[in-house]
């Protein structure tokens, strides 16, 4: 597919009243010193997005389409990919691997990818201006010739005529780049991004500039004694952060992004920068979180091979450089109890070029119960030994396919279990996870009990529309409501304020390294407050 790049004079746009072209109907997308034929786009979010074709046809001629899973892959083949550390330099570039970034389409079906994650990749920069509704991408290391408005007013034209439309008015002073000469005309480049004709002697010859990224440095606060971590729940859109509420204590997110995907240890990415920004800029750190795709199957395939364990993490740390992130949050589950070694291998392998790159590595992992697949298939020492820190589940007490009633995670069986895990963990790496969901529980004579997952909030609706009164269930550690309609009895063990407190206190207890919450948009604000307190971390 063709991608046209057309001086803005082969628009051949309608002169409107009092001269000037209209504003375009669509973003319009600049690359240096053309008008591309397709518009970009710009979501709610601010997030800029360039069309697929484009990008293959001007950056990126191998770029493919992956329609199974809507996703752009781009082999690193040909491409030296610059890390933080010459070890991890040289590690990443040793082999090519896949990169995949997910693809959108408009209302027209035209498919679109993430201007920011290219940027980065092949060398460009992009800049949206909204006055001119126009994106503009300059590729790096390209040097432009400038000059200075001399005149006040002068105009950028559609054409080099006096009798041309107007594109946008300069003042005395104003600086354009450059792109052709036509005569006694110049083609040149406001900075907003829109493109015209003005008279050379309009203009004094300026410097020529290079166009280069302003490396902006990444300055968090230290994470201090205490860990406090949300994991955010990403399955297909990335949340718009403007939306995102104050979360007091918190200093660490961890986003549901990166997943092994199949046998061949291709990891799919979903990650935004846009997300990581927001929270670079509240002083969170972000560590990606990493599965296997919860297939005991797919890992048998991959983790025993130490080729395709290496494949894994070279596009791990490429994604963290692109991304910059600053960690990872391994959530393997669901593994055969003869991986056991393999995940450590796994582990040890990434944390030695994951550290000099500065990257946090933490792990999760389950209580100890008698499940090969989900808690036996854990060496939880040997995770430890190499890794940071080591997340507990502590919830999933009663699952949703039990087939009793219960709570997620009564206070002793947190309890209990992390006595156990403590033996294996140091309590220093050890954080506790904690649930801000709970599950409604129908019984009824001689059936299984269903069950439907509440946020806390959905609780505290529940409660309000039914008029109930929760009371203190001591052997759970926990409030507990129920009703009964239409025959069916109703159970649910409330998270709440106080069910926070008393799991809070279990990190004081037993000296743990924090907590750890699944996850954020399931909780009620109040928490927030109850989770910072009580690990005395500060308010800002």
């Amino acid at each position: 597919v063709a991608v046209a790049l057309v001086p803005l004079a082969g628009l051949g746009l309608l002169q409107l009243w009092p001269g000037y072209l209209p504003p375009p109907s669509a973003t319009r997308l600049v690359v240096d010193g053309y008008a591309c034929q397709s518009p970009a786009l710009v979501d709610p979010a601010g997030r800029v997005l360039m069309p697929f074709w484009t990008v293959r046809a001007l950056f990126a001629p191998g770029l493919t389409l992956e329609a199974e899973t809507m996703t752009a892959v781009i082999s690193t083949r040909g491409l030296t990919i610059p890390m933080a550390s010459a070890q991890a330099t040289e590690f990443v570039n040793r082999a090519p691997v896949d990169l995949r970034v997910p693809v959108t389409t408009d209302a027209s079906g035209a498919l679109y990818v993430p201007a920011d994650f290219f940027a980065e990749l092949l060398g460009f920069t992009f800049s949206y201006f909204p006055e001119s509704n126009t994106v503009v991408i300059d590729r790096l290391g390209l040097t432009v010739e400038t000059v200075t408005v001399v005149s006040s007013p002068a105009f950028l034209r559609e054409t080099p005529s006096l009798l041309s439309l107007r594109v946008s008015r300069l003042e005395e002073g104003d600086v354009l780049r450059v792109y052709d000469h036509v005569g006694s005309w110049l083609y040149a480049r406001d900075t907003l991004g829109r493109l015209g004709y003005i008279p050379k002697k309009a203009t004094a010859p300026g410097p020529p500039v290079t166009n280069r990224r302003e490396e902006r440095p990444v300055t968090l606060p230290p994470l201090g004694d205490r860990l406090c971590l949300v994991w955010e729940h990403v399955s297909t859109a990335n949340p718009d952060p403007a939306r995102i509420g104050e979360m007091p204590g918190v200093n660490v997110v961890s986003p549901t992004w990166l997943h092994v995907m199949n046998s061949d240890g291709d990891v799919y990415n979903n990650a935004d920068t846009a997300y990581v920004s927001w929270a670079h800029e509240r002083g969170y750190r972000v560590w990606g979180l990493v599965t296997n795709g919860f297939s005991r199957h797919r890992t048998r395939n991959f983790l025993p091979d130490p080729a395709l364990r290496e494949k894994i993490i070279r596009q791990l740390l490429i994604y963290a450089r692109l991304y910059r992130l600053d960690g990872f949050n391994m959530d393997f589950e669901n593994m055969y109890l003869d991986q056991k070694d393999d995940y450590v291998a796994l582990l040890r392998e990434l944390a030695a070029v994951a550290r000099p790159e500065g990257l946090t590595l933490s792990v999760d992992v389950t209580f100890h119960s008698s499940s090969e697949v989900w808690s036996r298939c854990y060496d939880r020492a040997a995770l430890a030994e190499v890794s940071d820190f080591v997340m507990v589940m502590g919830y999933d007490q009663h699952t949703a396919g039990s087939p009793v009633s219960g709570p997620v995670g009564s206070l002793p069986w947190v309890e209990a279990g992390l006595e156990r895990v403590i033996e294996e963990v140091p309590a220093s790496k050890l954080v506790l996870g904690v649930p801000f969901y709970t599950r409604l529980w129908a019984e009824e004579p001689g059936r299984r009990p269903t069950v439907t997952t509440y946020s806390m909030q959905g609780v505290q609706d529940l409660i309000a529309e039914k008029g109930l009164t929760p009371v203190w269930d001591a052997a759970a550690g926990q409030n507990y409501i129920e009703f009964s309609e239409d025959g069916v009895r109703y159970r649910l063990w409330v998270e709440d304020e106080a069910s926070m407190a008393a799991r809070v206190a279990l990190v004081e207890r037993y000296g743990l390294a924090g907590l750890a919450a699944w996850r954020r948009g399931f909780e009620v604000p109040e928490v927030w407050e109850v989770i910072r307190q009580g690990l005395g971390l500060p308010e800002d």
